[in-house]
């Protein structure tokens, strides 16, 4: 199986962020108390959001991988003047019930004609949450609705994770939470591999989370330590396969926050 890990476009609260940062682009304290305290709980995305998600669209239609899964996807040059649509030959995508990953998730599915299937654990780190009550402590909200969905997102396979009232009904998740759901899809993708053999697939997912599930997966505890950055939709490879010498399964990560896809001017 080859994974493509995808993050999110900007979404309005990743602008935010930018937005509160101090003038030498130092996240102070302060940044942070503004920002808690203005996040919404389930942002959209932002337009600059809506652009990298058309490209990337546009790109896991027109990349072509080499003719073995041992290999790497080739140089843009290789691409130019082919009509086939999905070089990539991704058969499956996945993303969180958050609605920036749904609304990123969206070009790329049209154009590649698959329906994108919700999985509730690959949401962002903290859930669908905000600081707009009396003493600005965190206060869990429901996420988007069954219905929300089926409306918003037509053809999407959402699952009985998600119902009408919502998917999320915690407060403010905690790291360590993360951390163990990372652990937990980690574990999944593992017996994926193994039922799915040589397909394609695709997560549309979040920053803090892509970090806690690729450092699982290369066998590194999730922690604060260190940490796998991720650009608005940068794209991590990862193959699951095997030892040729002794057939033994491997793990090969291809790349990891790959954004060639986009102009210096989109890269967020």
């Amino acid at each position: 199986m080859i994974l493509y890990l995808i993050r999110h476009g900007q979404s309005a609260n990743n602008l935010l962020g930018e937005q509160v940062t101090s003038a030498d682009g130092t996240f102070n304290n302060a940044a942070y108390e503004t920002y808690m305290s203005t996040r919404v709980a389930d942002p959209a995305l932002t337009p600059v959001g809506e652009e990298q998600a058309q490209q990337l669209a546009k790109f896991l239609c027109e990349a072509r991988p080499k003719h073995r899964s041992s290999y790497d996807d080739p140089p843009e040059d290789e691409l130019r003047g082919t009509e086939v649509i999905n070089r990539l030959g991704i058969s499956r995508i996945f993303c969180s019930p958050m609605l920036r990953t749904m609304q990123t998730a969206q070009p790329a599915a049209q154009a590649l004609g698959i329906n994108p299937e919700l999985w509730v654990d690959v949401h962002e780190h903290g859930g669908i949450f905000d600081n707009q009550s009396a003493d600005r402590s965190p206060v869990g909200r429901p996420g988007m609705t069954r219905s929300q969905i089926e409306t918003r997102f037509p053809g999407y396979v959402i699952g009985n994770a998600v119902g009408e009232a919502g998917w999320w009904s915690g407060g403010e998740e905690d790291r360590p939470t993360c951390d163990g759901r990372a652990i937990r899809v980690a574990a999944r993708l593992q017996e994926m591999a193994g039922e799915l053999g040589d397909q394609r697939i695709a997560i549309v997912t979040h920053g803090t989370f892509m970090d806690s599930l690729v450092s699982t997966i290369v066998g590194r505890l999730p922690g604060h330590g260190f940490h796998f950055s991720h650009y608005n939709t940068g794209i991590t490879r990862i193959d699951y396969t095997q030892s040729w010498r002794d057939k033994t399964p491997l793990l090969l990560i291809r790349y990891t926050n790959r954004v060639d896809h986009l102009l210096p001017e989109l890269i967020t």
